[in-house]
């Protein structure tokens, strides 16, 4: 199995971010930082094999609040970039706090999303599954808008 060093998936994982990011605030959101990562990468470092109870906590905070700038309704968000496009919970995410959180799986064919308690039940997103952002009613966000974002996402991440 080949391993990418961590600094290479810490980019890819802050290009999917910054992505995502883009993506809601040219929809008309309000985008917040949340995440260790962006707001103290270095203790992001630090702690990063550390299992305490408050460096767990600090690890699983979400990396966006995004507010719907028409309605003020606010929503968690965890970014994730999988090169294959599969994500599902495993045994770190059993404790997981935000249990109304939006995870949002960038890979570089497409941008889908599931919410917390469906990923807690076991459903899990795939390359072939159609998770899209343009199906979750609590977003507006346009369909038109999504497809060029994964447009963007399929140039980006051609090269890695």
């Amino acid at each position: 199995m080949v391993t990418t060093p961590f600094h290479l998936n810490s980019l890819k994982g802050r290009l999917a971010e910054h992505l995502v990011q883009d993506l809601f605030v040219n929809n008309g959101y309000n985008v917040f930082n949340y995440g260790l990562e962006r707001i103290q990468p270095f203790l992001s470092r630090e702690i990063r094999n550390d299992n305490h109870t408050t460096s767990r906590a600090l690890r699983f905070m979400p990396d966006f609040v995004v507010q719907n700038a028409k309605s003020g309704e606010l929503f968690y968000m965890e970014v994730k970039f999988r090169a294959n496009g599969c994500f599902r919970f495993d045994d770190k995410f059993k404790d997981y706090p935000y249990k109304n959180a939006w995870f949002v799986i960038v890979s570089p064919h497409k941008i889908q999303c599931m919410h917390f308690k469906r990923l807690f039940a076991g459903d899990v997103i795939t390359a072939e599954t159609h998770y899209r952002l343009s199906s979750v009613r609590s977003f507006q966000l346009t369909k038109e808008s999504i497809e060029e974002y994964e447009g963007y996402a399929q140039q980006m991440f051609a090269g890695f």
